[in-house]
């Protein structure tokens, strides 16, 4: 299996496991609300493809609330092909700090 496949690989069994938000509004929502709970968002990955407004209101969100915020070399579409879903999705927030080790792991070497 090569590099980009366990990435999709290890988004996917994040999203089976049920420790993973989909969509932008979903995680904002949820970023203002994880300061009072106990399942935080520990990371944010965006796709490669996401427009230039969303990737500032993510860019905002993330660097306000103290959780990292990373690019994957994959479009939306691609993105919502490994969490299971049909149409694209402009972000997906990561709970667990377990998963988000391995998914660091797999991630390409960023300039």
């Amino acid at each position: 299996m090569s590099a980009p496949d366990r990435l999709l690989g290890a988004i996917g069994l994040c999203r089976r496991a049920g420790k993973m938000i989909c969509g932008v509004d979903l995680i904002c929502t949820e970023l203002r609300k994880s300061a009072q709970r106990t399942q935080q968002i520990k990371l944010v990955l965006a796709p490669a493809d996401v427009s230039d407004n969303t990737k500032k209101k993510l860019n905002d969100k993330c660097k306000f609330y103290g959780v990292e915020l990373l690019a994957v070399p994959y479009t939306a579409v691609e993105l919502a092909a490994a969490v299971g879903k049909d149409a694209p999705i402009g972000a997906v927030a990561i709970t667990d700090a377990g998963f988000v080790q391995s998914v660091k792991q797999h991630l390409p070497a960023q300039e």
